[in-house]
């Protein structure tokens, strides 16, 4: 059988792995900046920044505000030196999934959405606007409303789809991701777009739906990856 492709992202999170173990990045050491890496390795800022992100996902770099990105530690034991980033799906590809799917979904909740379903959803919006000081409920809110849009699709195979990547999101490689998507100054700004999602739906506007799953996206990509 054929392996797969190592992904872009993983090319630079190797080369950065190896410079710590080899001394050539010993701690305190400030990476090179993405410009600077994305120019040398002939690759996009994109890529850099989701292999800094998933070094920084287990505490190997850190990047500290108007400084730059740091190497914080140069010790691990032999089993966890590094996870096998190989094996996980890069945020570029999560989202390329993300913009593919849920639109769509959108489109379907606004010709098949129950009462039940927009009860639900209002009902999760109201819990959503009284959680921004909760980031946690926030977040567990936001996971229930995008789903419910889903089942509302009544597509089970798109939504076996959806859950799929819902699946990957919980894997500890996004916690510093979603980290950096949920925040209190930024969580009213997903509610509004919430909102806007959900009266399309409501009002049944397929178009309005569409486009409105897309700006939530593009918002989140943008939040989620310094973009």
């Amino acid at each position: 059988m054929t392996s797969a492709p190592k992904k872009a992202f993983m090319e630079i999170v190797d080369m950065i792995k190896n410079n710590i173990l080899n001394g050539n990045y010993p701690v305190g050491t400030k990476l090179p900046a993405e410009r600077t890496l994305a120019e040398e390795r002939q690759t996009s800022r994109a890529t850099v920044r989701e292999a800094f992100r998933a070094l920084e996902s287990i505490g190997v770099i850190e990047s500290r505000v108007g400084q730059g990105t740091f190497v914080k530690t140069s010790t691990f034991s032999e089993q966890d030196r590094f996870p096998d980033f190989s094996i996980h799906s890069s945020p570029a590809e999560v989202f390329k999934a993300r913009f593919a799917i849920e639109p769509y979904l959108s489109q379907l909740a606004t010709r098949n959405a129950t009462q039940e379903d927009l009860l639900f959803l209002e009902a999760c919006l109201q819990k959503m606007e009284q959680s921004f000081d909760n980031i946690p409920e926030f977040e567990r809110l936001n996971s229930q409303f995008h789903n419910r849009i889903a089942t509302a699709a009544k597509n089970t195979l798109l939504l076996s789809f959806f859950d799929i990547i819902e699946n990957i999101h919980s894997e500890e490689f996004w916690g510093n991701l979603r980290a950096h998507s949920f925040r209190k100054d930024v969580m009213p700004v997903y509610h509004q777009q919430h909102l806007a999602m959900y009266k399309a739906i409501k009002e049944r506007d397929s178009s309005k739906a569409s486009e409105s799953t897309i700006q939530h996206l593009k918002t989140v990509k943008a939040f989620m990856l310094d973009e």
